[in-house]
């Protein structure tokens, strides 16, 4: 969202004086974090870090992590309730519920183990910590990218409340109060936060005649602080969260002649243009989640100093999801994906009294119950896709034809033969009076998962400037499944695969053939080697994470350092397999390179950070789409290297002016066994040797220039910014198609308000993507539908007015 480093930043507490007195030097705050499980100033730690305070987040009404990315180099998120991703550095995990977070997501030092979660820590924050490269010595385990820390705001002695009202385009409506006190003078206090935001959807479905992205959230968070003695705290923390959405408002952008004209006979105003604010879907998609954990946190400080601290925590999140699979307005594909998850951390550990040696040391336990099912229903009989698709002329001609793409795309383009195929599916739907199924696809997924670890870290500040770090952690995880995938003619009512081969590679039509006679045909045929199993697996590992890392301090405004850390990401099973050969994925291992400086300049009014890192990959682990669902695997090895940066100026008249960003180049050193973008002919696999990752620019960057102040002795305090952020152009499919791409472009904020002196009340206005550039937040091919693509746009210009008080 628009917005500027504003008063958590650089230190307007005194805003009023300082305005009085224009000479006054303004200095850039320190910021605290606890990137190695203690408090310090972020320009001492050796690590390529952002962090936003909470005052920060409200100040640029960061009211996503979509809106959060743009001020964290290197960092790229989807939080969207069908299909949430995080990518860091160009690695993370694509949506598949077996598929493990590559970068660390915690809320108050508690891992979460899903990218689900990532919207629920944004309220009532003190901080977002952004801590890029591998953090497995320290935090939780598969962070082979990075992690991001929420710190929510603590209960304190004295009462007090803020809130705020939030209106905008859509008729949103966003509503949120904290408030915090005592129950006892000086050893008990508490603290609560409650939000509820609705918004009515930015995309018309000209099908079903409904709003999709329609959304309803509440959101609250108690905490209560036991301060027993001088040396003993304890800390109760109970978070819920609800969600809905109405549809995911996810539309064509590339679509083929043959399939567009099929669909429009099912709905005329259907198109290909993604920013035309509309969808044409037969089935009314929705998502629902219900989230709650509890937390207690114990610290005992010890005379030495030291802090013996233990934080126990239970979760447990229900997620269902339901959605057009085949994301046109034919009845063809509906995809049900729920999901169950329970999970219990305990971690203990000790930290050393602050010194010139100072130590992390501890253990962890986690587990986690998963239940997940993936059903896809299909309507359509086998003809029907094969005439419809295009995939009967196409199979049959490219077998042999001496130009396989000028026959692909003459079958592709051959609109009359859509409009026919549209037309006699439509007739027969009317005759039998309704869609009904014809053949469905059930997977369910049970997963058991312990994870023990023990893990400790040394800071020796050998000389007067140098400090050398060790870490490492030994974790031992094993995981156990029980999975079954089943598939069913309705037709018949018979359970199993009735596949066959045929002349020029096509099944034999009709029911009644093959393994199982009247069995699944069409799912084998949909889907490459889809066939039923049921499986019990178990794998276990134990993995050494060591890290290490030289600092010297050039002065106390400036310092560099050197860190060599292993990644280790541990292999899983698929959540969403169509046979037993794609069930099991194998670990993935990295070691990264990374020197940086730190530096303030001009008395503490500058401040500069610059990292460059070298990663390299064995063994990582991709998702790729195969036309229904994400299935992991893993590239043979890959290289991630790349330039990170953050300056900040603040002015002595207050504009403060601020640039971060990144340069990277993600490559892939050897992937042979890719997938194929549909437009290509050949059969898979494909080989994507020295072609870059999805989701990493060559070059992002956030320039940013604002002012607050007192602005003619007025009584109240001035408020204005403007960012641009600007990205070159990024693939966002596993397969590199060049039709799946987000183009190079500059998004443009705003804003502009007016605030007490006594920061008792706010009026702000922002403007989100003010220029209106079009651009694809990501973009996939249409399953079934071979050269035809769906994805989501990000919202033209939109402008919101916020109220808020704190007293």
């Amino acid at each position: 969202m628009a917005g500027l480093l504003l008063a958590s930043s650089i230190g307007f507490a005194d805003e009023a004086e300082q305005d009085k007195t224009p000479k006054a030097k303004r200095t850039l705050e320190e910021i605290v974090v606890t990137a190695q499980k203690r408090e310090e100033d972020a320009q001492s730690v050796p690590l390529s870090i952002t962090a936003l305070s909470g005052d920060d987040i409200v100040d640029k009404n960061m009211g996503d992590m979509n809106e959060v990315s743009n001020y964290v180099p290197n960092l790229d998120i989807l939080a969207v309730p069908t299909f949430p991703s995080i990518y860091m550095r160009g690695l993370g995990s694509s949506y598949n519920r077996g598929f493990e977070q590559s970068v660390a997501l915690l809320i108050d030092e508690v891992f979460y183990g899903r990218a689900s979660y990532i919207n629920q820590g944004l309220l009532d924050l003190s901080a977002i910590e952004v801590l890029r490269g591998p953090q497995g010595t320290l935090f939780g385990k598969n962070s082979s990218a990075g992690a991001i820390h929420f710190r929510t705001a603590a209960p304190e002695y004295d009462f007090g409340t803020n809130g705020d009202v939030l209106l905008g385009e859509f008729n949103l409506q966003r509503y949120r109060f904290a408030a915090t006190g005592p129950l006892l003078d000086n050893s008990l206090a508490w603290r609560i936060a409650l939000m509820k935001e609705t918004r009515d959807g930015g995309v018309y479905n000209t099908t079903t005649g409904i709003h999709e992205e329609d959304r309803d959230n509440q959101a609250a968070r108690l905490r209560l602080q036991w301060d027993v003695s001088a040396d003993l705290s304890i800390g109760f923390t109970l978070n819920g969260g609800v969600g809905e959405q109405q549809g995911g408002g996810t539309q064509l952008f590339v679509a083929r002649a043959r399939h567009l004209a099929a669909m429009e006979v099912f709905d005329p105003q259907v198109s290909d243009d993604v920013y035309d604010g509309k969808t044409s879907l037969d089935h009314a998609a929705s998502s629902s989640r219900e989230s709650w954990d509890t937390t207690v946190k114990v610290d005992w400080t010890l005379n030495n100093g030291g802090v013996v601290t233990s934080i126990s925590n239970y979760s447990w999140l229900d997620e269902d999801l339901s959605f057009d699979a085949d994301f046109s307005p034919i009845p063809f594909l509906v995809l049900n994906n729920d999901e169950d998850l329970r999970q219990f951390s305990q971690e203990l550990r000790f930290t050393s009294a602050p010194g010139t040696l100072e130590y992390v040391a501890g253990a962890y336990f986690l587990q986690t119950d998963l239940f997940a099912t993936y059903d896809i229903v299909d309507y359509l009989e086998l003809t029907e896709i094969l005439t419809v698709t295009g995939e009967g002329e196409r199979i049959a001609c490219i077998n042999a034809s001496p130009d396989p793409k000028a026959c692909q795309d003459s079958a592709l383009d051959n609109a009359t033969a859509g409009l026919v195929a549209g037309q006699l599916i439509r007739t027969r739907i009317t005759l039998e009076g309704n869609a009904n199924p014809v053949e469905t696809s059930l997977t369910r997924f049970d997963q058991l998962t312990r994870s023990g670890a023990l893990f400790g870290q040394v800071s020796w500040q050998f000389e007067e400037d140098w400090t050398l770090t060790l870490g490492g952690r030994v974790n031992y995880e094993e995981k156990s499944l029980k999975v079954s995938h089943r598939l069913i003619n309705n037709r018949t009512g018979i359970e199993g695969a009735g596949t066959a081969s045929g002349i020029a590679g096509l099944p034999i039509l009709g029911y009644g053939l093959g393994d199982t006679p009247g069995g699944s045909i069409i799912f084998p045929f949909i889907i490459a080697g889809d066939s039923p199993f049921e499986a019990r697996r178990e794998r276990d590992n134990i993995s050494i994470i060591p890290k290490a890392s030289v600092q010297y301090s050039f002065s106390d405004d400036s310092m560099s350092y050197l860190t060599i850390a292993r990644g280790f990401k541990s292999g899983g099973y698929n959540a969403q397999p169509v046979n037993d050969q794609q069930l099991e994925f194998d670990d993935e291992d990295a070691l990264t390179y990374e020197l940086g400086l730190k530096s303030e300049w001009l008395g503490g009014a500058a401040r500069l950070n610059v990292s460059a890192f070298l990663t390299d990959f064995d063994g990582l682990q991709v998702a790729t789409f195969n036309g229904v669902s994400y299935v992991v695997g893993n590239a043979a090895a890959a290289t991630i290297k790349g330039l990170e940066f953050d300056a900040m100026l603040i002015t002595r008249h207050g504009i403060l002016l601020s640039a971060n960003g990144a340069l990277t180049d993600a490559v892939y050193d050897e992937f042979k066994s890719a997938p194929c973008a549909a437009e290509v002919a050949t059969k898979p696999p494909c080989d994507l040797s020295g072609k870059p990752l999805r989701l990493a620019p060559d070059f992002k960057t956030t320039i940013t220039a604002g002012y607050q102040g007192q602005l003619l002795d007025l009584p109240f305090i001035t408020t204005a910014g403007i960012n641009a952020t600007y990205n070159t152009e990024v693939a966002l499919a596993t397969d590199l198609d060049p039709l799946d791409i987000r183009e190079a472009g500059t998004t443009i904020g705003i804003q502009l308000g007016i605030k007490s002196l006594n920061d008792r009340w706010h009026v702000m206005l922002f403007g989100d993507n003010v220029s209106d550039r079009e651009y694809l937040a990501g973009a996939q091919d249409a399953p079934a539908f071979r050269g035809t693509h769906f994805g989501g746009a990000y919202p033209a210009a939109t402008f919101e007015l916020e109220v808020g008080f704190r007293f």
